[in-house]
């Protein structure tokens, strides 16, 4: 809208006009030089956890770029068995500012031990400008006395995400299954729901063309603890290769079914839990106690209830060769079975030897079999025959890599993993 004229003013040709004498002497104001205008008061930092598998605790602002942040932890059913082995959250307005992250409250218990810490001086979190890409800490300091570890480092973008290890969160592998239920050599069923309503997923992969009458079987199994997001990168990993194209995979498929269930407690990878689902229960405990005939534990741990039921089904039709069921720890690597036959041990010695000589499995000690009574998922040896494994990998340093282990390292180990698995099989 124009500007109106000045009321009795005559107004000579060429002079300018109201709003064009403003821009000029604004545009005169912006030449000044900087230090005449005041600087910006940079915003406070701000912590964010309204994402999916997010966790943080109490935060303490102890200046304006130095943090004390608690782990927030999980209590299982019985608000015993603190574990703190998770925390995942996002900073803004951080760029180029110096900060100090004081992690604190990392004491927990495990199997009913007090102390238990999942925390130490070569541990190192992870960060990401993108919230996919992620990388290791360079440096971290610990204080072994008070049990807490500080980071100190200058971000070069405005938002962080920090993570304990590289997340996979629920999303993740909704997305990777919508791959895969594309592809003619896979079939992803819906076999239960969790606690809180879920889909449970098994994945059967094989060359749907041949006969099973003389394939093997092989089952991979990842998630039952939610912090242990590495294991779904193998699992993916695994899953990426034996779908492939490559002639070694389409080989593969023509002598053997696959079998994953990729994620055991899909409750907890969305929430940002640690160890239990919804009910408190630990989805890697329990399994002698699931009866399935019994409706008390459908409603407490169904995560549990129909996959043991899945399995023991497929084990029925065709019986399974080879089970594998993933898991991370802090700093030790290993492979531990109750199978108890001369036969059943034998398989699994190739395994581990196989595992140990041509791919990056570092284990830190020999295979453990295990006679006396348990409760994990390796007890489906004991009770119904199913050749089952529980194969542990170190979040922590080992002496192959030379490092901390990668996103990429575990799902090249994922296809390695499946490999021998298969070959292991093959051979007996």
């Amino acid at each position: 809208m124009p500007l109106p004229k000045a009321h009795g003013i005559p107004q000579p040709s060429g002079m300018k006009s109201v709003r064009e004498l403003h821009l000029v002497l604004l545009g005169a104001w912006l030449l000044l030089p900087l230090g005449s205008a005041p600087a910006a008061e940079p915003q406070p930092i701000t912590f964010n956890k309204a994402f999916e598998g997010a966790s943080l605790g109490k935060i303490e602002k102890l200046d304006d770029t130095s943090f004390r942040l608690h782990v927030e932890g999980q209590y299982d059913e019985r608000g015993r068995n603190r574990q703190t082995t998770w925390f995942y959250f996002r900073m803004d307005h951080v760029a180029g500012r110096e900060l100090t992250l004081t992690f604190t409250d990392w004491v927990g218990e495990y199997n009913d031990k007090p102390g238990a810490c999942p925390m130490g001086p070569t541990l190192r979190p992870v960060f990401s400008y993108d919230g996919e890409s992620w990388e290791h800490f360079r440096e971290l300091e610990w204080d072994n006395e008070k049990k807490e570890s500080t980071l100190k480092f200058k971000p070069a973008g405005d938002t962080l995400w920090l993570a304990h290890i590289p997340p996979y969160p629920h999303s993740k592998l909704t997305k990777l299954l919508g791959e895969f239920d594309r592809s003619t050599h896979a079939r992803v069923e819906v076999i239960g729901k969790t606690v809180l309503g879920r889909d449970l997923h098994l994945v059967t992969v094989t060359d749907f063309a041949q006969p099973d009458a003389k394939k093997k079987v092989v089952w991979l199994q990842a998630r039952q603890h939610a912090w242990e997001a590495g294991t779904s990168f193998v699992m993916e990993g695994a899953l990426r290769f034996v779908t492939s194209e490559e002639p070694a995979a389409r080989a593969l498929r023509e002598k053997l079914i696959f079998k994953f269930t990729p994620m055991m407690d899909p409750d907890g990878c969305a929430l940002g839990k640690v160890r239990f689902n919804a009910h408190g229960w630990d989805v890697n405990r329990h399994w002698d106690q699931v009866d399935l005939r019994d409706p008390r534990w459908l409603r407490l741990i169904p995560e549990i209830w129909y996959v043991k039921k899945a399995i023991l089904a497929a084990h029925a039709e065709r019986p399974i060769d080879l089970m594998v069921n993933l898991h991370n720890t802090e700093t030790a690597e290993y492979l531990d079975t109750m199978v108890d036959d001369e036969p059943g041990q034998a398989k699994l010695q190739r395994l581990f030897a196989k595992l140990t000589a041509e791919t990056s499995f570092d284990p830190s000690r020999k295979l453990g079999v295990v006679l006396t009574p348990g409760n994990t998922t390796n007890v489906l040896w004991p009770e119904r025959r199913v050749p089952v494994a529980l194969m542990e990998l170190r979040v922590g340093p080992g002496a192959k890599l030379g490092r901390l282990p990668t996103t990429a390292d575990r799902l090249a180990f994922g296809r390695q993993l499946i490999t021998q698995m298969a070959e292991t099989v093959l051979e007996h």
